[in-house]
């Protein structure tokens, strides 16, 4: 084989091996962040079921609250991150909606990231590194949303 042929060959072998690496991380990283974020998703299993505050229903949706469903599930708007294995969830709230999610950063660590997105406003983002602190935040929130 030439020398050329040899290059070519070389670059296209990196070149796969480089998607393969990247695609692996991407699959750790995928079940990491799924993995920090079960109490997330254990915490909203165990709530799902209590009463949402009619006020809150009424914010959320003014014309037709009355016709929706009453439970914390109805304020769960979607699950983040790959639709396999979630590694967050978006909340309906009045006013907009709360995002709680688990990002990685560049070096490798966890972030625990609650965003509060309003209608029209750019959103309020907290970013905590411990994920007690993050489950305090969904506490507090569904403190605000529940009639407990």
């Amino acid at each position: 084989m030439s020398d050329t042929l040899q290059r070519i060959k070389a670059r296209k072998d990196a070149a796969i091996a480089t998607k393969q690496t990247a695609a692996e991380r991407r699959a750790e990283s995928i079940r990491r962040r799924a993995e920090a974020a079960t109490p997330l998703f254990a915490a909203l299993k165990d709530v799902e079921g209590e009463l949402v505050k009619v006020s809150v229903l009424r914010q959320i949706w003014p014309e037709d609250f009355h016709d929706r469903d009453d439970k914390a599930r109805a304020l769960v708007e979607a699950h983040t991150g790959d639709a396999a294995r979630p590694c967050g969830v978006r909340l309906h709230v009045p006013g907009g909606h709360k995002r709680f999610e688990v990002e990685e950063l560049q070096d490798g660590t966890l972030s625990y990231v609650v965003a509060r997105e309003t209608l029209g406003a750019r959103p309020h983002v907290a970013s905590y590194t411990r994920q007690d602190q993050w489950l305090d935040a969904f506490y507090g929130a569904m403190a605000a949303l529940l009639e407990i």
